[in-house]
């Protein structure tokens, strides 16, 4: 079977990766794989998940515009119509299933990977959310007793902060370091590239002239070039720079939404929700963590366009041998295992729906 991948990132890779160990041949289209991928901070976190389209998602994002820490830019206005209609609305019990599915595969997915050769700062050693006032903190604590994924949590002392929210389940990884493993795997599995701008026929399933049996398009916000989708960028921008943190461990302030995760040779320090799909930096990121992490040398800076559905749900379907991989926001790295695992299994006929999961490519089926 001849497959075409349309985007490089790390969506991209991992159904690439999928197919070809299915003995697919595949080709991956993307001017420069992994680019827009790597500037996250790596927290493979797949229970943090936030559902989007609630009332208390709003008021925090409003929050975060007063404060600075967020902006609005621009916004896909088909994700904002369907945002509202679906406001504070639950999705069923089988998409909370299927996520809780993918979040042990990606989880074990990356262990494995690691188990095999930790050549990308694999860490099993947990996460740490930091409350800056008590009432956030017992907030967020009953958040996680209600959660769907029912995870390990332990409420711990932060000196000089109101508290945290301890994960001792998650892990961590070097976006950058992750990117070149999975590179390789996918040059020895025979898998073709072209660092190039891709024009998919999705009638004709041909990519740039190149005919191919089944078309996977998995290029994140630039999806709604080809096909009417409710995707959105929320803008990321990530520093890999030398220094000290005082926090043993990965962290996220949630007060300012700043990830930090200390590596072998290197910090990762990652923030930005902006509405956003320009190219500008922002330079107060770094600031931000001043308190905790001491920073020295810049080694290098970085941007991506996280593809937001209007729930945060991923958005993964087929339409007749065209599939869809798209839409975790900031969960992309924690999902990306089970997102390129599923699209494999679609594009290989072994699933034709992924229910809740698939409603936004379906209903493509019926529009004019």
């Amino acid at each position: 079977m001849k497959v075409g991948v349309v985007g490089g990132g790390i969506i991209g890779l991992m159904t690439a990766y999928f197919l070809a160990r299915e003995g697919a041949s595949v080709t991956v289209y993307d001017p420069a794989p992994g680019n827009y991928s790597v500037h996250a901070a790596g927290l493979i976190e797949p229970y943090r998940f936030d559902r989007i389209n609630t009332t208390s998602m709003i008021v925090k994002m409003l929050r975060f515009m007063r404060r600075g820490v967020t902006e609005v830019k621009q916004l896909n206005s088909m994700w904002v119509v369907e945002l509202l209609s679906s406001l504070n609305k639950q999705p069923p019990q089988e998409a909370w299933e299927m996520m809780r599915e993918m979040a042990r595969f990606s989880l074990e997915a990356y262990a494995k990977m690691a188990e095999e050769r930790n050549d990308f700062d694999y860490y099993n050693d947990g996460l740490l959310e930091i409350y800056t006032r008590k009432e956030d903190l017992e907030k967020g604590e009953e958040e996680e007793k209600r959660s769907p994924f029912s995870p390990k949590f332990e409420v711990t002392e932060v000196p000089g902060f109101a508290g945290g929210i301890f994960f001792p389940e998650l892990s961590r990884i070097a976006t950058e370091k992750f990117v070149k493993r999975i590179t390789r795997e996918l040059a020895q599995l025979k898998v073709s590239f072209r660092n190039e701008e891709a024009s998919p026929d999705l009638n004709g399933y041909t990519i740039n002239g190149e005919k191919f049996d089944a078309i996977v398009l998995a290029n994140g916000v630039w999806i709604t070039k080809f096909l009417r989708l409710p995707v959105t960028s929320f803008k990321g921008y990530g520093a890999w720079v030398k220094g000290s943190s005082k926090i043993k461990g990965a962290f996220v302030t949630v007060d300012e939404g700043v990830a930090v995760s200390p590596l072998s040779d290197h910090i990762k320090i990652t923030g930005g929700f902006s509405a956003d799909y320009g190219s500008e930096w922002r330079t107060d990121i770094l600031s931000k963590v001043s308190g905790l992490v001491k920073v020295g040398e810049v080694i290098d800076k970085n941007m991506g366009f996280r593809p937001c559905s209007p729930d945060g749900f991923p958005i993964i379907g087929k339409l007749d041998n065209v599939v869809i991989a798209t839409g975790a926001c900031r969960l992309g790295w924690s999902y990306a295992p089970a997102m390129g695992y599923y699209a494999s299994e679609l594009v290989l006929g072994r699933r034709n729906t992924l229910g809740y999961i698939s409603r936004y490519v379906e209903r493509l089926r019926s529009s004019p």
